[in-house]
């Protein structure tokens, strides 16, 4: 059915908005403000402060780049200089003084004992040095030599073999280990030569280590020998 309001416009009843669309549109209109002054303030007042921050930190970061440059140049030569000082200390520890050695074994030879010289002497001596040593037992090398004692006793040879273990006598036992038990020969007398009668024995001491060496010569160095 069709109704038709013939009232005139003053009297008619004017169609209101809804309550509800006025709230929604007027949250919407608040929230898109909300969003545009939070934009606003990160865009001219956050965004720029970072930036500022950032400006600053890359000019205190160029500024450090070349201390860091030079700090890095510094290590490197720190560690060259350091595996330099390594090499070095471990050539010194392996090195021996030959000439010493050959100074203390003549001081040996002619110390003698109880004023009674030992009267020894040397056909040859050699010597032989490993640069490459594993395990426990290892061999660092020796000395060997072919001596003679021109004594008719045979304990001089005993005699001389335990002066040179003697460290109050000579620096040899920082050097080398013990000798070995006194073994040797008799020569048939000669009348033409002195001494006519002699004994022929072989002298072999072996080095000892790096580590023992330098153990021995700071033990030796704190008891003032």
């Amino acid at each position: 059915m069709i109704t038709i309001n013939l009232l005139p416009d003053e009297y008619r009843r004017r169609a209101k908005s809804p309550i509800g669309m006025i709230a929604a549109i007027a949250g919407a209109v608040l929230v898109n403000a909300s969003l545009i002054a939070y934009w606003g303030y990160l865009e001219f007042g956050i965004s720029r402060n970072i930036e500022t921050t950032r400006s600053v930190l890359q000019l205190d970061l160029d500024g450090l780049k070349p201390q860091v440059a030079y700090h890095e140049k510094l290590k490197n030569e720190i560690a060259t200089r350091s595996a330099r000082e390594t090499t070095l200390a471990e050539i010194t520890q392996n090195r021996v003084l030959w000439t010493k050695v050959m100074d203390e074994l003549i001081e040996v030879v002619h110390a003698g004992r109880e004023g009674i010289e030992h009267f020894v002497w040397f056909d040859d001596i050699d010597v032989k040095m490993l640069s490459e040593t594993r395990g426990r037992d290892a061999n660092y090398g020796k000395l060997t030599a072919s001596a003679h004692s021109g004594s008719e006793g045979y304990d001089q040879v005993s005699n001389f073999l335990d002066d040179m273990n003697d460290p109050e006598l000579s620096a040899l036992s920082q050097i080398f280990g013990k000798t070995g038990d006194p073994e040797g020969r008799r020569n048939e007398p000669e009348k033409d030569l002195i001494p006519s009668v002699n004994w022929s024995f072989p002298l072999t001491i072996d080095l000892k280590s790096p580590e023992e060496r330098v153990k021995a010569r700071k033990s030796a160095e704190e008891a003032g020998q």
